[in-house]
């Protein structure tokens, strides 16, 4: 199994490390195994959707949009879509809603419950939004549900943690490169996953592995630039990805074994891949 076999996958990790590609690569990668694919974001991005565009086929793309999420869930805590659309076509009301503290998180995490239940058989890839944010998003139900205690509220905040966010219902990706800096803001999110969630990724993909140069290669292409000048910027690149490379061993040897998760590593290519290419260095690199 490529990824976490839960029925709904969170991917996360920092801005720029390639999340939204991962996620795309991982529905890709249940589609063409038989499976039922949906590939969820949120309505202010778009990268997995971009991803997902050149190998469409099999896999559901929904977009969580904060409105129409919003409809959905008043009207399941009334009972009548009807009242909801009322409630929504006041503006005042509206956006007194929109302005409540961590409603947009409850409300999407709502509408992936309600998602679950329309299609029991598939499996839910989630492009979360970057790092620390992810974090807010996972834990908003349960800090509600507590301030809420009872009520419809309460009662959706508990059925969300109930049925969407139990380590057996739901698995987390976390994405990283491997870059010093996006390394240890890594590490800190998982760290932050054990301690306010009581979370542990299920995988961790590091993403764009620069190859290193070897002593070899390096001698060589200092002999070379020392024949012929014109070979001096290969000598000097060279020499640039061998520090690049020196970097990312130090980074990899920090996120070896971070929170007991499995490490995938994927190379730095020379194009972006497309969700199947991924998922292949994926499964290779797993």
């Amino acid at each position: 199994m490529l990824g976490p076999s839960q029925p709904v996958v969170f991917v996360t990790g920092k801005g720029g490390v390639g999340k939204s590609s991962v996620a795309a690569a991982l529905a890709r990668a249940e589609a063409d195994r038989g499976g039922r694919a949906i590939l969820v974001e949120m309505e202010e991005a778009s990268g997995a959707t971009r991803a997902i565009s050149a190998e469409p086929d099999g896999v559901r793309v929904v977009i969580v949009e904060y409105l129409e999420a919003l409809a959905r869930t008043i009207a399941e805590m009334l009972g009548s879509g009807l009242l909801a659309k009322v409630i929504l076509k006041q503006r005042a009301l509206r956006k007194i809603v929109q302005a409540v503290p961590a409603v947009r998180e409850i409300v999407a995490l709502d509408r992936l419950r309600l998602l679950r239940a329309e299609a029991p058989s598939a499996r839910v890839f989630v492009d979360l939004p970057a790092t620390g944010h992810a974090i807010d998003w996972l834990r908003v139900p349960l800090v509600a549900e507590r301030f809420l205690r009872v009520g419809p509220a309460a009662r959706m905040c508990r059925a969300i943690q109930d049925e969407l966010l139990p380590a057996a219902r739901s698995g987390i990706v976390v994405v990283s490169t491997a870059e010093p800096v996006v390394a240890a803001e890594t590490r800190e999110l998982v760290g932050r996953l054990g301690s306010e969630l009581g979370r542990v990724p299920d995988l961790l993909v590091v993403n764009r592995v620069p190859r290193r140069p070897t002593a070899e290669e390096l001698s060589s292409a200092r002999a070379l630039a020392g024949r012929d000048a014109r070979l001096a910027p290969l000598a000097d690149a060279l020499a640039q990805d061998a520090e690049l490379g020196a970097d990312a061993v130090d980074a990899l040897a920090s996120l070896a074994g971070l929170g007991g998760a499995r490490v995938a590593r994927v190379p730095e290519l020379f194009r972006d891949p497309s969700p199947r290419e991924l998922a292949r260095h994926l499964e290779v690199g797993a």
